[in-house]
């Protein structure tokens, strides 16, 4: 049997490592655009500084330590679909997609997360920054997270988000923690705002029916991801509408039907490609599949390097401080143990 997984992020790399715990015995191959693996959770930390080496690992290593094959490649997802064969160069038993979401169209001038993954100048300016006004465009963990690590190198912070808190898909409770949180690092918030365009060193924006300019030194683009195509997968993981033992989806691009978590977060990405791994060996043996049913255990934010904010089980519980500091700290050094190849999820 022959699997091919699209997508090298934490879904597509957790199908394959899950494959392997399980024994699969037959051939795996996953394709990525990069080289690399990269802890894009962790991502956050070059703006204190640190080099991108430390949160990346490339694909030839864990291929060799987990066992399948890794070609580096762009799929063009659309075309999986109709013509998985002519677009993978070959013929598999079962395709997992697992190319995760896409963030909006790039402004020019400002830097974004795909810039900072590929563009070694972006990754110095982000790293060496100090003095500047510097604006971040979105409100989400990415936002905050980068917003604190800038304001701590002495920068003059600003984020702009459309809606009305921060953090937005969370329970308000946790969003006006990292507010406070904000207020006290002196990082200014301009909510219900939405950017338009950077240009000669000004920032426009608008909120509601007024227009509004403002400097900057530096503008991160981090407004958040787009499941662009999305999946919607049955319980099991299997790709709705298509063959039973041909496609399959992971990540941030799929949907499960049911009880599991649907977050576009690493811990849900993790588990569905987990998930999928199982039920492709349920499938291959004409076994009953695996229900996804993970259930968020907790959530934890950066707050630069001595601060965090999180929750555990309950978002009505947020707290912050060196608590949520170590517990997100716990939970980068699980991920690193996971590709050690230790049984740690």
């Amino acid at each position: 049997m022959t699997i091919g997984i699209i997508g090298g992020g934490y879904a597509g790399l957790a199908t394959a490592i899950e494959l392997k715990r399980l024994g699969f015995d037959g051939a795996v191959t996953l394709y990525d655009a990069r080289t690399h693996h990269q802890k894009i959770t962790q991502w956050h930390k070059l703006a204190r500084g640190k080099m991108p080496d430390r949160y990346e690992e490339s694909f030839e290593n864990l291929a060799k330590r987990f066992h399948f094959n890794f070609e580096k490649k762009h799929i063009d997802v659309s075309t999986i679909l109709k013509e998985p064969e002519k677009t993978l160069g070959q013929s598999f038993d079962a395709i997992v997609i697992a190319q995760g979401a896409q963030a909006p169209a790039k402004p020019a001038g400002v830097i974004t997360l795909d810039a900072l993954r590929d563009d070694t100048a972006a990754q110095v300016q982000v790293q060496s920054v100090t003095g500047k006004k510097i604006s971040v465009i979105g409100g989400g963990p990415t936002g905050v997270q980068f917003a604190f690590e800038f304001a701590a190198r002495g920068n003059q912070v600003e984020i702009f988000e459309m809606r009305d808190r921060l953090l937005p898909t969370f329970d308000n409770a946790l969003g006006q923690t990292a507010v406070k949180a904000s207020e006290a690092a002196g990082i200014k918030i301009h909510f219900s705002t939405e950017f338009l365009h950077f240009e000669n060193g000004m920032i426009s924006g608008r909120s509601g029916a007024v227009d509004s300019a403002h400097r900057a030194d530096m503008v991160l683009f981090v407004p958040g991801v787009r499941s662009t195509p999305s999946f919607t997968c049955d319980v099991f993981g299997r790709v709705e509408n298509f063959p039973r033992h041909k496609f399959y989806a992971a990540g941030d691009n799929s949907f499960f039907s049911g009880r599991g978590l649907n977050t576009k977060s690493a811990q849900a990405a993790v588990r569905k490609g987990q998930n999928v791994a199982r039920t492709l060996v349920a499938d291959f043996a004409g076994s009953p599949g695996c229900e996804y049913t993970y259930a968020e255990l907790g959530y934890f934010v950066s707050l630069g390097p001595h601060n965090a904010v999180g929750y555990m089980l309950s978002q009505k519980t947020a707290f912050r401080g060196r608590a949520a500091l170590f517990m997100k700290e716990v939970i980068e050094k699980q991920y690193d143990l996971y590709l050690a190849g230790l049984p740690v999820y």
